[in-house]
């Protein structure tokens, strides 16, 4: 992930939001909270946040070369890694010979088999939900069932 400010960039006539600048002092590993994700939510789940440190993060540097705007921070691009995903689809299927010609094929597929709850990174624009984890991205467990006749 890489963490971004609106705010940066300005003096270069960019819309997009630019890195963000890590303040002297913080580094890549400081950012980070520990504990599981589900300790690391934040926002309406009281969970400390993704990022234990969202204040590592200083205004994009202004003044002498960058005239009347806000130069790019200075974090690189894709220096923290998003939450992991583990994800099982399984499918089993029965195949019965009726005759010679004809076949029955009957399928069950599971989507996340093991319903393991897989999160979204996390917001990575700077303000004030910087770490907080909003959505997941798969969805519960879903099964289908199938059969199929063939002549």
């Amino acid at each position: 992930m890489t963490i971004t400010d609106p705010a940066a960039g300005t003096i270069y006539g960019t819309t997009a939001a630019s890195t963000a600048q890590l303040c002297p002092g913080q580094t890549y590993s400081s950012i980070l909270s520990s504990g599981s994700i589900t300790q690391r939510l934040g926002g309406n789940s009281l969970g400390s946040g993704y990022f234990a440190q969202p204040g590592a993060f200083c205004a994009a540097p202004t003044g002498g070369v960058y005239g009347n705007g806000t130069g790019f921070g200075d974090s690189g691009v894709g220096v923290v890694l998003g939450p992991g995903q583990f994800n099982w689809d399984i499918t089993i299927v029965k195949t019965t010979r009726i005759t010679e010609r004809q076949v029955l094929i009957f399928r069950t597929e599971f989507f996340n088999a093991f319903n393991h709850a897989q999160f979204s990174n996390p917001v990575v624009t700077l303000g004030a939900t910087l770490g907080e984890i909003t959505s997941t991205s798969v969805n519960p467990r879903i099964m289908q069932f199938g059969l199929k006749y063939m002549f």
